[in-house]
């Protein structure tokens, strides 16, 4: 059997792939400017081809396809190791770079999406590559997902979990620095609307100012409802926050506004519920209106409900990814982020799962994006002695 120290993985053909990968424009069509993720679909599928590998494209929305490869394992039927990264980007908007050039300087490589998470998704493919052209089959069978939508709904990554494959464990594609990320907070974003009537800036009093109305309502949120999270404490993630994010109101400098709205940001740790945070906060305001006597507010159903994520370090999959990770690196950090990823919704079914890929999350989101290609193919070759060992 060929032994991690034997696993090289071409530096430049790594780099080409992600070249490949950052000239195709694949901004989340939420956002300003975005297209659908189909061309980075094209592009993957067609790699798993040449490759001989079987794949299945799975329309999550309209022009935003799923696909998922497969590597045939040795053990046939055993549950599969999952290599799982997102395909669509954040806005390219104030970019000081050419977001599709893919330009190569000093080491780096630059773009939109070169470090969140299109390097991931390269290391990916080559070590699925490595394989293919050496002939050597991994313990078990290892699905390759590029999935959709990341960076709104995670509607891909749920879309895996429906397609059947039985999974043993994943590994998460994500700007991690070849650091091992095994906790992460969880999301729920809602909006919040106060209701007021109505009338002439000049007679304030025949109107119900909503504006007034939300003042009162973020100073409870910023007050009562935030501190009370202070007790609250995860030791790899820190403590659950509660931030307002937005505000709109008014129609015209002379009307008293009939409507204002919030957005509020709340993160949660592992042990908490997001289900029920959303339940809480829905009730905290309700009683809080009702007892203010002449508030009328709106606590809208939420558009954002993610859940944290807390894989054990002493989980197999965590502890083949950081040896072999130190193997190339040296000492590795198992550690947890304040952000989301997909990770969370394999874990909450059950298939502990590591976030881990090249690249900073600093880099991330910023106007000149942009991953170290070492790290890149540090990441393909880690992913690759992964795949070898897990199921053995």
């Amino acid at each position: 059997m060929t032994s991690m120290t034997s696993i090289r993985i071409n530096e430049a053909r790594v780099t080409q792939i992600l070249q490949d990968l950052v000239r195709i424009p694949s901004v989340n069509p939420n956002f300003e400017g975005g297209v659908p993720e189909r061309d980075m679909a094209d592009y993957v599928e067609a790699f798993l081809s040449r490759l001989g590998l079987a794949s299945e494209r799975r329309e999550v929305r309209p022009d935003r396809p799923n696909v998922i490869g497969i590597l045939p394992g040795i053990s046939a039927d055993a549950p599969g190791l999952l290599l799982e990264a997102h395909m669509d980007t954040v806005q390219i908007a104030n970019m000081t770079i050419d977001p599709y050039g893919a330009e190569i300087r000093d080491g780096k490589l630059y773009g939109r999406g070169a470090c969140d998470t299109k390097a991931s998704l390269a290391a990916m493919l080559a070590a699925l590559e490595w394989f293919v052209e050496n002939g050597i089959k991994p313990p078990v069978p290892v699905y390759l997902a590029a999935t959709v939508d990341e960076e709104v709904n995670f509607l891909g990554v749920l879309d895996v979990l429906e397609s059947g494959h039985r999974l043993a464990a994943a590994v998460v594609g994500e700007p991690t620095g070849l650091h091992a990320v095994v906790a992460h907070k969880g999301v729920v974003r809602c909006m919040i609307e106060t209701i007021g009537v109505s009338a002439h800036s000049s007679k304030p009093e025949e109107g119900v100012n909503a504006i007034s109305g939300m003042m009162k309502v973020v100073h409870h949120i910023d007050r009562t409802m935030s501190e009370r999270l202070q007790g609250a404490f995860h030791p790899l993630v820190g403590r659950p926050t509660l931030s307002v994010t937005e505000i709109t109101g008014g129609v015209a400098p002379n009307t008293i506004p009939e409507r204002c709205l919030i957005k509020i940001d709340r993160r949660t740790v592992p042990g908490e519920d997001s289900d029920q945070v959303w339940r809480e906060i829905q009730e905290e305001l309700t009683r809080f209106a009702q007892e203010d006597g002449t508030l009328k507010l709106i606590v809208h159903p939420p558009f954002v409900l993610d859940y944290a994520m807390d894989t054990s370090p002493d989980s197999e999959i965590v502890r083949l990814v950081t040896a072999k990770a130190a193997e190339k690196i040296g000492e590795v950090r198992t550690h947890g982020v304040p952000y989301g990823t997909d990770a969370s919704k394999l874990t909450r079914v059950g298939i502990p799962s590591v976030v881990f890929g090249p690249g900073s999350i600093d880099q991330a989101h910023t106007k000149d994006e942009w991953v170290e290609l070492k790290q890149v193919a540090l990441a393909a070759e880690i992913i690759a002695g992964t795949m070898l060992a897990f199921g053995k």
